[in-house]
């Protein structure tokens, strides 16, 4: 059984996580760290010396800014898989120390652990188009066996869809591993794959269509974005088309330090726990302590609701800490798309209403002192205007572009009237 692990961040020692025979886990950090370093997660892991506990049970007993390197659904479902495969670990014999050392340095962000599990492995020239394939026998159950270039890249994005990290060519044509050394022109990117079996994840046809419309529609919102490309594969003489997003946790070999709302507050983004300003707004104003910052979570805010996506849990907001910059800022958007929450409310409650209202809005542009409120909700209103110009010239079918302007013209009339 994995017991210690080293902890680690731009070639740093960091400090050490640990588990007792009991199962429970403490971190400690290192004192050269906390003399040079900097506080993984203010306020929710104590920037000292002295071994600590997680401050909530929620994680397996993990601690949030480390659960912030595992994984969900897709990730973990991989992750089982290779265990069980190379080790004859079941999934109740695999801890939270296990699944950070398979991990590794692969993981979201920059936090690296050692010793790794099953590493000394690489892809080189990455097939998408077999890794498709691939994800979708793992899905529908068809096939046992994971392939390593599934294994490599697909074991370490969050969500619960399959998806690979990849480096793409300036020119988006040839597709390697983002874990060896990338030739120059080469970027970081993630590309997500679509979920085709019954279960209640999954997608339709056009989802990655869908997706590249909202990441436009946000970006004519105000809403800074990642670069983001379709993708148009060939699977074995079906076409797919696959939207994929340029990582923003990774400037040319540089990691950036990532801390997702979920792992800052404990909150589990499987359940509604969480309002945007108690919760987002309020984390974004102690971690950056910037109003600028503050202000473009309204905007995301705003966005969301106006844009009818209902799936705005706690890990789809994150925060990014720059070691050359020495500050917090909220992460670019993510995980944008038309989407239904429980009960088709939001998932995040906006005043603490799951359908909320011009008054809500006002309500937490008063509370976070956001003067240009107006300005921002009529921008967002007319970047979500443009959905069906965007969804015509992304192909989408004409069933799915008036079933989805109905949704938003319905939201539209809830909060504004």
């Amino acid at each position: 059984m994995t017991q210690r692990l080293k902890v680690s961040l731009g070639g740093m020692r960091v400090g050490e996580l640990g588990q007792d025979p009991g199962g429970r886990i403490a971190f400690q950090y290192d004192p050269k760290w906390i003399l040079e370093g900097f506080d993984l997660s203010p306020g929710s892991l104590n920037f000292e010396g002295l071994p600590q506990s997680p401050m909530r049970g929620v994680f397996d007993g993990l601690h949030g800014v480390f659960n912030d390197s595992l994984p969900d659904g897709w990730g973990l479902l991989l992750m089982d898989r290779v265990l069980q495969e190379r080790m004859g670990l079941n999934r109740s014999q695999i801890t939270p120390l296990h699944r950070l050392a398979y991990i590794g340095d692969r993981g979201m962000g920059a936090i690296e652990y050692a010793p790794m599990l099953l590493g000394g492995e690489d892809a080189s020239l990455v097939d998408l188009s077999q890794l498709a394939l691939q994800a979708e026998g793992v899905l529908m159950g068809s096939t046992e066996e994971v392939l390593k270039e599934l294994r490599i890249l697909g074991g370490s994005p969050g969500g619960a869809r399959p998806k690979v990290t990849v480096a793409f060519s300036k020119d988006m044509k040839t597709c390697r591993s983002p874990f060896a050394v990338l030739p120059e022109g080469f970027t970081h990117w993630m590309v997500k794959f679509r979920d085709p079996s019954n279960s209640m994840i999954g997608d339709e046809i056009d989802s990655g269509r869908m997706e590249m419309v909202y990441a436009e529609m946000a970006k004519a919102s105000g809403i800074e974005m990642p670069r983001t490309h379709l993708l148009e594969l060939n699977l074995k003489g079906r076409r797919e088309a696959y939207f994929a997003v340029e990582r923003f946790d990774r400037v040319n070999s540089r990691k950036i330090h990532l801390l997702s709302l979920a792992g800052f507050a404990y909150a589990n983004h499987r359940e509604p726990c969480l309002d945007y300003g108690s919760g987002v707004l309020a984390a974004t104003q102690k971690l950056t302590k910037s109003q600028q910052e503050v202000e473009r979570a309204y905007r995301l805010m705003v966005f969301n609701v106006l844009a009818h996506n209902k799936d705005d849990h706690s890990k789809n907001f994150a925060y990014l800490y720059d070691l050359q910059e020495g500050r917090w800022r909220l992460s670019p958007g993510f995980d944008l798309t038309y989407s239904f929450g429980m009960s088709n409310q939001h998932t995040t409650s906006v005043n603490g209403s799951g359908l909320p209202v011009m008054a809500d809005f006002k309500k937490v542009a008063t509370d976070f002192r956001v003067q240009r409120w107006n300005n921002i909700v009529e921008e967002v209103a007319q970047g979500v205007s443009n959905w069906q110009a965007l969804a015509k010239d992304m192909d989408l079918s004409q069933n799915r572009m008036v079933s989805v302007q109905s949704a938003l013209d319905a939201t539209r009339k809830r909060v504004f009237n």
